[in-house]
């Protein structure tokens, strides 16, 4: 497991970007971790939490190597987020554009899933779901759940299924049954 820190934050040099080059910072710690002796390059999977489940959802628009990808939370359209924490313009078309998962659901090679409380923000999940024609994207509204409770019996539900994907391609499902099962 890796945690991997961005530009601009933690102390780290170079400046915010927002769901731009950190997407590449992202990518380049799969790269470092994929260079490990250790490590199985065909089993990696990226997945994140909120702002950290949007930046996933543009990895794995930008890369065909992830094993699948796992977002919680994640917002369709960048431009929820507050104008003042917001290092662009965010009314500049071609800035949210390139930063906005719902522009590139087509894009995605690898399976992504992409988990959201029902009590959450769901509008975002739903939003996409409508969105997209890709068969790579799986969308689970869980009920009972919101934009936090979700976290901890969805990641231990994620940790099972990839302890059994053991195929030569990702074999991971998720039903409503099981996910109802959680909560």
């Amino acid at each position: 497991m890796m945690y991997p820190s961005f530009r601009g934050g933690n102390m780290n040099p170079g400046y915010i970007e927002a769901f731009y080059g950190e997407v590449d910072d992202l990518l380049a710690s799969a790269d470092h971790l994929a260079q490990k002796d250790y490590v199985d390059t065909q089993w990696i999977y990226l997945g994140g939490h909120s702002t950290g489940g949007t930046m996933v959802m543009l990895a794995a628009a930008a890369t065909d190597r992830l094993r699948a990808v796992f977002a919680f939370g994640p917002v369709d359209d960048v431009t929820e987020y507050s104008s003042d924490v917001l290092p662009f313009n965010p009314w500049k078309d071609q800035e949210a554009t390139l930063r906005n998962p719902i522009q590139w659901l087509h894009a995605r090679k690898s399976p992504v899933f992409v988990f959201e409380g029902s009590s959450g923000n769901i509008t975002f999940l739903r939003s996409m779901r409508r969105a997209s024609d890709n068969p790579q994207l799986h969308f689970h509204a869980v009920h009972r759940a919101d934009h936090f409770s979700i976290l901890a019996p969805m990641t231990t539900l994620v940790a099972e299924k990839i302890q059994q994907d053991t195929g030569f391609t990702c074999s991971i499902q998720f039903t409503d049954r099981e996910l109802g099962q959680r909560f």
